[in-house]
């Protein structure tokens, strides 16, 4: 009898010792911050690479992206052509008239535009004759023939143009060929000065009783920009000075 309740007393004994050990476990888990069950299914993992500020943070590894060829960062000009036709296309040094030529391109001669004014009447072109030089020509005249959408080209800024003049210090009209503008007589200025294209021009005597539109006794003068051109005789070669103050 004795020898029985030993047995008993010992397995009683025994299982104490087993709920206390198993207490004092469920106890370390709970309270051990840096206790990590093991996962029990396969899962993505966060990997902690930097700490800011005591902030874990976290990124994935990925598969590298399929590589690609960089794409062309270059425009492509639309294909606009300009052929000099009926005689030589003055080149100028801006978009417009009131620019000096520069250059011509020649009767037949074919160039690519590339650019245009923001009023689509002049394009930018290579000079033929000057490696790395560009000009300006008008799509307006009859001296040149356009081929292509002109409006897909960029717009291209000029310069401003410098004004010409040509004054009148004679006593007698002056006509100014061959836009055929009459320059008054030296008592009515600031009449007397008009502005004009860079170009050349001939001047002839209007009040002469002899005047001929076709003669080829008239002065010349090729003007220039930012020139003023002084008439001061009766469309002959300068002989005098304008009056003071003009």
């Amino acid at each position: 009898m004795i020898s029985r309740t030993s047995k008993i007393i010992s397995q009683l004994a025994f299982a104490i010792l087993v709920l206390s050990f198993l207490a004092c476990r469920i106890q370390f888990q709970t309270t051990n911050p840096t206790y990590t069950p093991t996962p029990s299914i396969s899962s993505p993992v966060e990997v902690a690479t930097t700490t800011f500020q005591g902030i874990a943070t976290s990124t994935y590894t990925a598969l590298p992206a399929t590589p690609t060829a960089a794409a062309s960062m270059t425009p492509i000009l639309p294909l606009v052509t300009v052929t000099a036709i009926n005689g030589n296309l003055y080149i100028r040094r801006g978009s417009g008239s009131d620019f000096n030529p520069i250059d011509v391109l020649l009767q037949g001669q074919t160039v690519t535009a590339l650019g245009r004014d923001i009023l689509d009447q002049w394009l930018y072109i290579p000079i033929p004759t000057q490696a790395g030089k560009f000009g300006w020509v008008s799509t307006l005249t009859i001296y040149s023939s356009v081929s292509g959408q002109t409006m897909d080209l960029p717009v291209v800024d000029s310069d401003l143009a410098v004004p010409a003049y040509i004054q009148n210090c004679s006593t007698h009209d002056m006509i100014v060929l061959p836009v055929g503008v009459i320059l008054p007589p030296v008592y009515q200025y600031p009449d007397t000065i008009v502005q004009f294209d860079p170009g050349k021009y001939t001047i002839l005597d209007y009040d002469n009783p002899k005047y001929n539109p076709n003669s080829n006794q008239g002065l010349v003068v090729d003007l220039v920009e930012g020139e003023l051109y002084k008439v001061t005789a009766m469309g002959t070669a300068a002989q005098h000075k304008c009056p003071a103050g003009q």
